[in-house]
């Protein structure tokens, strides 16, 4: 997330000092966090010469953005708040009030936030190193499922919430250190749900940002969190309204509002979704209707079909908040103060706290796979001087890039006269071997169709510095099975050596012209050993050995058509460069590749030959519109390289309106200018967007260099329209090429960008 506003970044940033401060130390430990310093009473005692005012929040999704509505004119009219219960969206909406946030600034936040990409808990691909990047490229489902003792175990919520969590623990920074949720500025308690025992629990201590983020924890979406053994979720399960909590505060009046979700009628409900809504709306909506009787007023913003996800609507909602408040004007008048008296109370609730603590040492609790130097070296916030949001944030950023964890946040912890950041690491309970699945679909809408089935299985954290072992499994017309080690040599990750082992059986057309003459069934078995390096996250560099078998024999043509059974052997090379933020419709970054394969007959080639590949690209954006170019090419160094190796080109992603594997030759060369426009972007829990456009080509393939002309290009233009989707990218497009080649495409699962359209490596 980007840094608060500037008008509240003082107050968001602020934490209550922790004075005097004793020596420093770096650790890794287990066990609770130690208690939190108490912070002074509440400022916001009841004088006994009027009634004590209490606060009722629901829960409501993005319709509790009117929250902050009524708060406003609460504070416009004077009326004191003396203590405030909350449910989900309530829950954040008055536990920041509580600690002293004005309206104005949880306003301000509340409309910066991309509550899209809240919702989406993945580390920016740009920031991954490489080996995680790979994990984003591949044609696999974006949903990550354990394998333990045989059995699947899948996550606990389609989001973690780790960036739900960072920004809760950001804006409640100056009550971080307050425990007792009586000694905030106002009395607070957040409503959540026992998910074990279907049990309401009332959090009246702890960490506030916690306590917040346990109560809008939609079960199914947002995983549970766990506090003091409980694992909790949403609180509208069990009381979206929490009137009785208010009174149990000791509250003599009451003021309800409620922004939850009316149920549908039953003629509009004709989705899984939404008869799944409409389940949930029932039990929050009768316990509301059981709460809102003991409300003495009674405020419901007249939000219509506004639903809880329509979060760009929320300068909207916020002013229909605002404009239910003062429906109510006359009701609330009669416990307005006096001018003087309400604006010294706001002085004392919304005081400015001091600055940024110092920090006298950084542990990390919860963490029991990843050894303690790998936590070390990707943390660079060091007692001895003031806390650093930024630092910290992108400290939280580089553990949780690691994969292993399901939360990782912070916590200051006083103790006597210091002050400790402790990383509180949640490791994913479904790890450290995960399963993934994906699906790859090829169709030119003209009888032909390749569906593939792919699998995953990383076993991760074999070893102190972290080695990984990555098996792949496909079924379809390709039909392959791979498996490597991967070994660092260092606690940076930055050097690694992998040994690897790959089969693959494929069908290969084979073309005279347009016309298809042959079919063969191809099989590859082969052998690999690469010593390589990271380049953080920029990309990966490796070279090394491979060896193997590759056989061949037609399965449609002439019967005299030969058979081949051909050793492999040759020292390979690669370099890639990768800094696209998305595989599959990049906004903007760039990417490079570099593919060098040296066969010899020394090592126990069939023959000796050089083969040399690459591509670059560049991808550019303004708002819903991209630009992109790319130039691809390879060569054969002047040696002969055997059929069976040659470059091939044509398909969707390579001079589209020819067949799949229609040119090849020892050389090629292809240019791409495309744009594409995103029509309408979508949940992150659905996909990113649905988009429209088309790329124009100039490229061939050729016998020998010595034939490589310009005035020999083939010429192609393509029409698309795409969504990036939950299941893998998504294409409905038409290829033209020069001579009258028309071809249409369904695709699935393969990318517009990067150099894995061309199949460049031999690894």
């Amino acid at each position: 997330m980007s840094a608060p506003p500037a008008r509240g970044r003082a107050r968001l940033a602020a934490v209550l000092a922790a004075g005097l401060f004793g020596p420093a130390h770096f650790a890794v430990a287990g066990g609770p966090p130690a208690d939190q310093t108490q912070g002074p009473p509440s400022p916001a005692a009841t004088p006994p010469s009027r009634p004590k005012i209490g606060l009722a929040l629901s829960g409501g999704g993005a319709r509790g953005i009117a929250h902050i509505g009524v708060l406003e004119v609460l504070e416009e009219q004077r009326i004191p708040v003396d203590v405030i219960a909350g449910t989900s969206m309530g829950s954040i909406i008055g536990g920041l009030y509580a600690a002293g946030i004005r309206p104005s600034d949880i306003e301000a936040e509340m409309l910066r936030l991309d509550w899209n990409d809240l919702f989406n808990d993945k580390p920016p691909r740009r920031d991954l190193y490489y080996r995680r990047k790979e994990d984003v490229t591949a044609d696999l489902i974006d949903l990550e499922v354990g394998l333990k003792g045989g059995k699947l175990v899948l996550p606990r919520g389609l989001v973690s919430g780790q960036k739900i969590s960072f920004v809760l623990e950001a804006m409640a920074l100056p009550a971080a250190a307050i425990h007792d949720f009586d000694r905030l500025p106002i009395p607070f308690r957040a409503v959540a749900t026992d998910i074990d025992r279907g049990q309401m629990v009332v959090l009246d201590h702890g960490d506030l940002a916690q306590a917040l983020r346990a109560s809008m924890s939609i079960p199914g979406v947002v995983a549970p969190i766990e506090i003091e053994g409980r694992l909790l979720v949403d609180g509208g399960l069990v009381r979206n309204l929490p009137v009785d909590v208010a009174r149990a505060m000791g509250a003599d009046v009451v003021i309800a509002v409620d922004v939850s979700t009316p149920l549908r009628e039953a003629g509009s409900i004709r989705s899984l979704p939404e008869v799944t809504g409409q389940v949930t709306g029932m039990l929050t909506r009768q316990n509301v209707e059981e709460q809102l009787p003991h409300a003495d007023i009674k405020i419901t913003p007249a939000l219509g079909s506004l639903t809880s996800n329509d979060y760009a609507e929320a300068g909207r909602i916020l002013d229909l908040g605002e404009a239910a408040a003062r429906a109510h004007l006359g009701e609330l008048s009669r416990y307005a103060l006096s001018p003087e008296e309400f604006a010294a109370r706001l002085e004392r609730l919304h005081a400015p706290t001091g600055g940024p603590p110092r920090i006298d040492a950084v542990r990390v609790e919860g963490v029991t796979r990843v050894d303690h130097r790998i936590i070390e070296r990707r943390v660079r916030t060091r007692p001895g001087g003031p806390l650093d949001l930024d630092v910290l944030k992108a400290d939280l950023a580089r553990l949780y890039e690691l994969g292993d964890f399901e939360t990782i946040d912070y916590a200051l912890v006083g103790s006597g006269d210091r002050t400790d950041l402790v990383l509180r690491a949640s490791e994913k309970s479904w790890g450290p071997d995960y399963l993934r699945f994906g699906v790859n679909l090829r169709n030119d809408l003209e009888g032909n169709t390749d569906f593939t089935v792919v699998s995953r299985l990383t076993a991760t954290r074999l070893d102190a510095l972290g080695a990984e072992w990555r098996s792949d499994l496909q079924f379809g017309e390709l039909r392959r099975l791979s498996s490597e080690f991967y070994q660092p040599l260092d606690f940076g990750g930055v050097w690694f050596v992998s040994p690897s082992i790959d089969y693959a059986s494929n069908v290969t057309d084979v073309f005279d012209g347009d016309e298809k003459f042959a079919e063969y069934r191809t099989g590859i078995l082969s052998g690999a050993l690469a010593f390589g390096a990271q380049l953080g996250k920029y990309g990966e560099a490796k070279v090394g050995l491979a060896r193997g078998r590759a056989r061949a024999r037609p399965s449609i043509g002439a019967s005299d058509l030969p058979r081949f059974n051909i050793p492999i052997a040759a020292y390979a090379g690669r370099l890639v460069i990768d800094r696209l933020d998305n595989p599959s419709f990049p906004h903007q970054g760039r990417f490079g590749g570099l593919d060098i394969y040296l066969a010899r007959r020394s090592l126990g080639s069939d023959v000796s030959y050089d083969r040399v590949s690459g591509s670059i690209g560049q991808v550019l954006s303004r708002r819903r519109n991209t630009v992109f170019m790319t130039l691809a090419g390879g060569t054969n160094l002047g040696s002969d390289i055997p059929f069976y190796d040659q470059f091939p080109l044509g398909g969707l992603f390579s001079l589209s309106g020819f067949k799949e594997g229609q040119l090849n030759g020892q050389v090629f060369g292809v240019a791409r200018l495309g744009y594409y426009r995103r029509n309408r972007k979508l949940s992150g829990m659905i996909g990113r967007g649905i988009y429209a456009g088309g790329w124009l080509e100039a490229g061939n393939a050729w016998a020998s260099s010595r034939e490589a002309s310009f005035s020999d290009l083939h010429y192609t233009s393509t029409l698309v329209l795409g969504m990036d989707s939950f299941f893998g990218p998504l294409y409905l497009a038409y290829g033209h090429a020069d001579g009258g080649r028309d071809a249409f495409y369904l695709s699935m699962g393969r990318s517009i960008g990067g150099p894995r359209q061309y199949g460049f490596s031999h690894y």
